[in-house]
């Protein structure tokens, strides 16, 4: 059992390797400025409306952001919820 744990292990490291990649490109032509980069990386963890006040955004910016980011595969929606795919 233990060697099949390890294998797949292996397995989700090769994954996870091969989405950081393919994540690269979109990431860097999205995240164009410190305010995305603030909320793409708190989403997940912190309320919508810490994000406003964190942003400066609204919450239809948001939302839209958060819909774009999902459709270039930098999140993944959860629910009614937003979340990294490495998470």
């Amino acid at each position: 059992m233990s060697e099949e744990l390890d294998v797949l292990k292996h397995i989700e490291d090769l994954l996870r390797s091969l989405l950081r990649s393919s994540l690269s490109e979109p990431m860097s032509r999205l995240l164009t400025d410190e305010n995305l980069r603030r909320l793409y990386w708190s989403t997940g963890n912190v309320k919508r409306q810490e994000l406003e006040r964190r942003t400066g955004f609204s919450a239809g910016k948001i939302s839209g952001l958060w819909a774009q980011w999902e459709q270039a595969g930098i999140l993944v929606k959860t629910g009614k919820s937003y979340r990294r795919p490495f998470e």
